[in-house]
């Protein structure tokens, strides 16, 4: 489904419009050039985009929903293209569905339909392509392989073992506690200063997710923050997972002289956006923070956020919301205690802050029996 049509279009700054369809951007995407496109008119395209509007080139995983946009339409005025109506852009998809989805329903379907057959082939093609090359690849590595290799890699699988069990029951938990190394280079632009975190999961058999992170920024107008975004990864348990992904995400960048001072964002999934279905691809379009921290802040001299040229980042992702006054203790939580012990912390925590306004009520009610 294309973007949005209204009758003063032409009033609208073009920042809010899709450089492809024309129209009021719908799940609006950012491109690495900066360039915005609604999400439904580049879902056919290949792998590797190309920006009708500059020309750079764009990798669809590198791709991500601006939040920021979402946030600044909604108080747009619009006039609706097909009647006298007028409101703010929070409200036209909800009009457009009560007043005129019989008009355009059967072309909406038709457009979806196509969509996804295109975007099934398109994966069918790469399927292939892919199974050709390992096929190709471990037909080599067979015939390159001798007996005093296989013996070695024999000895060496227990070790390797030992350390993917490690990292697995390290990243089960709906955590991840992220270094980042090289940060002076990276920002220098003498190294990539765009990172994807390892995968990491809900559970055993729950969501399989990474994050990725900007520390430039994801474009121009954003160059002197960090950006940094979710990302849900295609599993083989995503077909027996509840969709969409309604989680609270939260990010913490450590502070290491300070606990007060970590810089902390959370945000509760939209279940609407399409970043948190069911992905039909490797990896669905990352959502998260566009400003995460002041890039500044970890150049400085002596950061409190940065030792041996690294910074540690938290990602923490939990089903139950965790009130946003509390998450500065939460994320104090020592790392290295037991997981089941930090979970019964938070609960804790929650509990307490919950029972604030039982407590809060119960002391006004006993000073006005006292003043009786």
């Amino acid at each position: 489904m294309a973007g949005f049509d209204c009758r003063n279009k032409n009033t609208v700054n073009e920042k809010y419009l899709c450089r492809s369809c024309n129209l009021l951007l719908r799940d609006p995407v950012q491109l690495l050039c900066g360039h915005r496109f609604c999400q439904a008119c580049i879902d056919s395209q290949q792998m590797i985009l190309d920006c009708i509007q500059c020309h750079e080139k764009t990798n669809k995983s590198e791709m991500f929903l601006d939040r920021g946009v979402v946030k600044d339409m909604t108080k747009l005025n619009i006039w609706c293209f097909s009647c006298q109506w007028t409101g703010e852009f929070e409200n036209y998809e909800n009009h457009l569905t009560m007043k005129h989805s019989n008009r355009f329903v059967n072309g909406n379907v038709k457009n979806n339909a196509f969509s996804q057959i295109r975007q099934l082939i398109q994966n069918v093609d790469e399927c292939q392509k892919k199974f050709r090359m390992m096929m190709e690849m471990s037909e080599r590595i067979l015939s390159q392989t001798s007996p005093d290799k296989t013996s070695i890699e024999e000895q060496n699988a227990p070790d390797e073992r030992l350390a993917q069990q490690e990292n697995c029951i390290a990243s089960h938990d709906g955590t991840l506690l992220w270094t980042i190394d090289n940060v002076s280079s990276r920002l220098n632009g003498n190294n990539d200063s765009v990172l994807t975190s390892p995968p990491f999961y809900t559970s055993s058999s729950g969501y399989k997710m990474c994050a990725r992170i900007y520390l430039n920024g994801n474009n121009i107008d954003q160059s002197t923050y960090a950006s940094i975004f979710l990302i849900i990864m295609h599993d083989n348990c995503n077909a027996i997972l509840k969709w969409p992904f309604d989680f609270q995400v939260i990010f913490c960048l450590y502070n290491l002289n300070d606990t007060k001072k970590h810089i902390i964002e959370s945000f509760r999934t939209d279940i609407k956006s399409r970043s948190f279905q069911r992905p039909l691809s490797e990896m669905n379009i990352g959502s998260g923070i566009p400003k995460f921290f002041s890039s500044s802040i970890i150049q400085q001299e002596n950061s409190p956020y940065v030792c041996n040229d690294s910074i540690y980042i938290k990602i923490m992702v939990t089903e139950n919301s965790i009130p946003v006054s509390i998450l500065p203790k939460i994320m104090s939580i020592d790392p290295a205690l037991p997981v089941y012990i930090q979970q019964e912390m938070i609960q804790k925590e929650t509990e307490k802050y919950n029972m604030q306004p039982c407590q809060l009520k119960l002391t006004l009610k006993l000073r006005q029996i006292c003043n009786k």
